[in-house]
């Protein structure tokens, strides 16, 4: 299995970054709290079948989970083969951050000098994603 600290601090970061809190998701998964807790702090390495309902809940790969790719949307065979967001060719369908920037600085959604991380702005990609499969599905 992968780096148990890895796996602990990536586990914590996704329920955070969604929205949740150890109770809620505990609730939400029908787990006793002391498991979810248990996990995240890494005094038992959670089984397949948890880190993939994790996976399924906040839309990353378990990959993501094992720390075996930085990219929360690729596996590590797919974080390997396409080119980061920085390095994609001119013409690709991809926002650089700066672009992505300057277009939340235009709308009013952030302040002008404050920057999206590197999160921030898969996640934004993740959405596009996901906006662009819905759309398309309905033409």
């Amino acid at each position: 299995m992968a780096d148990l600290k890895i796996l602990s601090k990536r586990l914590i970061e996704v329920r955070k970054s969604n929205g949740y809190t150890r109770k809620r998701l505990a609730e939400e998964l029908n787990r006793p709290y002391r498991t979810i807790t248990n996990y995240e702090t890494g005094e038992h390495e959670p089984g397949h079948k948890y880190l993939i309902e994790i996976a399924e809940k906040f839309a990353v790969t378990t990959d993501y989970l094992l720390g075996l790719s930085d990219d929360p949307h690729k596996t590590s065979d797919e974080a390997k083969k396409s080119p980061s967001t920085a390095e994609a060719a001119p013409g690709e369908d991809h926002i650089s951050l700066e672009e992505s920037n300057r277009l939340l600085v235009a709308l009013g959604l952030i302040e002008e000098g404050q920057d999206l991380s590197n999160d921030d702005l898969a996640f934004l990609e993740h959405i596009i994603g996901l906006l662009d499969a819905w759309f398309g599905k309905r033409k």
